[in-house]
């Protein structure tokens, strides 16, 4: 079992436990301890769950992380709702 500490932004820590092989960043390919938190209704856990690295991520607020594809999206719908 790998268990890795990852620092939520909000100056909390947090311990991640897996087993197997890590997760890899959907972007950059460095290790990714982080998942995607864009809603997916049609997903089992309702999220995306891209894994993405703390280089990779945007956090639109505290404890979200959006990978890169989700974070454009999110821009774009901001940039629509402020003209």
């Amino acid at each position: 079992m790998t268990c890795t500490v990852v620092e939520t932004g909000t100056g909390t820590r947090a311990i991640v436990c897996t087993s197997g092989r890590a997760a890899r960043c959907v972007s950059c390919g460095k290790r990714a301890p982080l998942l995607c938190d864009w809603k997916v209704p049609s997903r089992r856990s309702g999220t995306c769950d891209k894994p993405i690295c703390a280089s990779c991520t945007h956090s639109p607020a505290p404890g979200k992380d959006l990978c890169p594809d989700h974070a454009s999206q999110w821009r774009q719908r901001q940039e629509s709702r402020h003209g």
